[in-house]
């Protein structure tokens, strides 16, 4: 019976080193030099829809321009905030001051074409307000549903085009291209 026990006990203590062998450490390919996956950018645009057709009565200038940050926690998924400039300046037919701005939230789904191209789609929403001479005329939190293309150029600098369209009370449709910076 010794023996058994003494042949059990000393397999045990020879199988544990193969047992804590195994690396416990997984760590998902998330950060590069300690730093996390946030992107910035930035974007100038040319509107189409209703703001398209009130930039045409008024004969205002209807470029716009959008800043964003955004955080990808998964490789195909992203979470992301922007500042919009739907559009703005002096109208040509009584020389009142006209803008209209908004803020952004949108979950965006990424596909991967090749190592540094990627397509991706953006549901979200857009709180806006459109102002003449610095008082409020109208406002509304309307859905955003975009989608477009994006290229790396070099490790952390990239291209981006985009079409977001923003239905409701809005119903515009924003064609973008932009910079970004990114930390992974």
């Amino acid at each position: 019976m010794k023996k058994y026990l003494l042949g059990s006990a000393l397999a045990l203590l020879l199988a544990q080193g193969s047992v804590f062998a195994y690396d416990y450490s997984y760590t998902e390919d998330t950060y590069k030099d300690g730093s996390v996956n946030f992107y910035v950018g930035a974007g100038l645009g040319i509107l189409g829809g209703d703001s398209a057709d009130a930039c045409d009565k008024m004969d205002l200038n209807c470029f716009s321009w959008k800043t964003f940050v955004g955080y990808r926690p998964l490789e195909n998924f992203a979470l992301e905030g922007g500042y919009h400039n739907l559009f703005s300046g002096r109208s040509q037919l009584d020389g009142t001051k006209v803008e209209s701005t908004g803020l952004s939230a949108s979950a965006l789904a990424i596909h991967s074409l090749k190592d540094n191209i990627d397509l991706f789609g953006k549901l979200g929403f857009l709180a806006w307000e459109a102002r003449t001479d610095g008082i409020a005329k109208a406002d509304g939190t309307d859905m955003l549903l975009g989608g477009g293309v994006q290229s790396k150029l070099t490790e952390n600098i990239g291209l981006r085009g985009e079409v977001e369209y923003v239905g409701g009370d809005l119903d515009s449709t924003n064609y973008s291209a932009g910079l970004t910076y990114s930390t992974f």
